[in-house]
């Protein structure tokens, strides 16, 4: 629990009343309720952190990175959370308590819901157009955004899975082939890093995106792919056997490429990127040496091995991805 010093100094440096700050929880589709912290403002309601850290430098390095980007969508009309600038005019401020370190942002709630493959109206062919378009959108701002110091794609995250040699001789060779890759700014930027359906909220047909804590520079195709790959894991089917499989990918495509343009040579990468996500999401979700009877790690482990996405739905194809009348760069 927070300590009221805690919170008369946020309140003080936000410019809120302290009975306005309240405890919240928030459920998000299939996982337990998660306690927020809030306050209200000027008649808009913000969410604000307190994170106690070791390294507060480096802490504010890295999540400065996702709060900037967020300021810079934000203000070029995507429709993203608006962090909230302290009275100094910082995105960021710190404190310390009892020789711990502090650090607090606060960012406006964005309206809406999370998404739920079972209701009509919050998992749809225009919910699939509009997030494919918010990413175009940011992908393409982001050309002309220099941040001041950013994380790159992490190469040493497959260590861990020497315990199986053929997941972990895949994991590197896919390593080897996206580092190898080509970055120029029509493809290779600052991006989200974790755009998945738990990081938006679904207001009608608006896409209302947040939790840029993994913004980092990478491809705008891993963003792309990370994107797919948890729609398809979490929203293939609903609980009725409805499949949603085609619908999401032509539909994300489309929306993506009304707001940017990609090459043929890069929209063939995304199955690419996709299996890296398969295998950095295997992880922290399944993977453990000591429980080698786990039907779900057996599972991941025999699709990692032999090049499996998703069972029945062939991905290899760059054609899977490209609409004869979306406008793609030759």
């Amino acid at each position: 629990m927070l300590s009221k010093n805690l919170i008369e100094f946020a309140a003080k440096n936000y410019g809120f009343d302290i009975d306005d700050f309240k405890v919240e929880y928030v459920a998000k589709w299939g996982n337990p309720p998660k306690e927020i912290y809030t306050f209200v403002k000027d008649c808009k309601k913000y969410i604000i952190r307190f994170d106690k850290v070791s390294n507060p430098d480096e802490y504010i390095r890295k999540t400065g990175v996702g709060i900037g980007f967020m300021s810079y969508l934000f203000e070029n009309n995507v429709s993203v959370a608006m962090p909230l600038r302290a009275n100094n005019g910082e995105l960021i401020i710190s404190t310390r308590e009892n020789g711990e370190n502090y650090i607090i942002i606060s960012i406006e709630m964005v309206s809406g819901c999370h998404w739920d493959k079972n209701d009509p109206d919050k998992w749809n062919e225009k919910i699939f157009f509009n997030w494919g378009r918010t990413m175009g959108n940011m992908h393409r701002l982001t050309k002309d955004y220099q941040p001041a110091d950013a994380y790159g794609f992490q190469t040493n995250i497959f260590e861990c899975l020497k315990t199986y040699p053929v997941v972990y001789k895949a994991a590197q060779e896919l390593v080897d082939e996206i580092t190898a890759l080509p970055k120029d700014k029509d493809s290779f930027g600052l991006i989200h890093g974790d755009m998945h359906p738990d990081n938006f909220y679904i207001d009608g047909d608006k896409i209302n995106v947040f939790d840029f804590g993994d913004s980092q520079y990478g491809w705008f195709v891993l963003d792309i792919g990370i994107a797919l790959f948890h729609a398809l894991w979490w929203g293939r089917k609903d609980n009725a056997g409805n499949s949603f499989t085609n619908a999401i990918i032509e539909n994300f495509m489309k929306g993506y490429l009304s707001s940017n343009r990609l090459s043929v040579f890069w929209i063939s990468k995304i199955p690419m990127f996709m299996k890296y996500r398969q295998i950095s999401a295997f992880i922290p979700w399944f993977f453990n040496p000591e429980d080698t009877d786990n039907p779900h790690q057996k599972e991941w482990k025999y699709n990692i091995e032999n090049d499996i996405l998703f069972d029945g739905v062939d991905l290899k194809s760059r054609s899977v991805f490209i609409y004869p009348h979306e406008p793609v760069d030759l």
